[in-house]
C-alpha cells in the first residue's frame, strides 16, 4: 500500500494547489469551472484512496500529514493570468500522473489497481481539458 499512499499524499498536495487556483481565477473564466471539477474529483480520489487503506486495516494518515498538517504552498503572489495558473496546475497534475504510473504495477490487490487506473483515466481527462487551446 506504500505506492497507493504515495499517490494519496500527492493528491492532497494537488488539492491544496487547486484551492489556490480556485481563488486566482475569476469565476467568469472557463478555467475556473475546470478547476472546480478538478477539486471535486481530487477530493473524491483522496476519499477513495483513504477508504482503500481503511479496508486493509491501515490509516493512511498514520504515515503522512493531513491537509491541516502540511505547509501550504504559495504558488502565486498578486494577479496571475489564466495561462500561469494553467501551467502550475498542469505541472501538479503531471507530477500526480507520474506517481500513478509508478504505483500502478505495485498493488497486488485488484481493487487497489482498479482504483489507481480509474484515477489515472480521470486525471488524463482533466489534463486533456487543460491542454486544449
Amino acid at each position: 500500500m506504500a505506492a497507493v499512499n504515495d499517490v494519496l499524499s500527492e493528491v492532497i498536495d494537488v488539492v491544496m494547489a487547486l484551492r489556490q487556483a480556485h481563488h486566482a481565477v475569476p469565476e467568469t473564466h472557463e478555467l475556473h469551472a475546470e478547476v472546480d471539477l478538478l477539486i471535486s474529483d481530487a477530493r473524491t480520489w483522496a476519499e477513495l484512496l483513504m477508504e482503500a487503506d481503511t479496508a486493509r486495516g491501515v490509516s493512511a494518515l498514520d504515515y503522512m500529514p493531513s491537509v491541516a498538517g502540511r505547509q501550504r504552498p504559495h504558488l502565486w503572489h498578486g494577479q496571475v493570468s489564466d495561462d500561469e495558473v494553467r501551467d502550475v496546475v498542469t505541472g501538479q497534475l503531471d507530477r500526480l500522473a507520474g506517481h500513478l504510473t509508478a504505483a500502478l504495477p505495485e498493488p497486488e490487490d485488484d481493487r487497489a489497481r482498479d482504483l489507481l487506473e480509474r484515477i489515472s483515466a480521470e486525471l488524463q481527462s482533466h489534463l486533456d481539458a487543460l491542454r486544449k487551446p
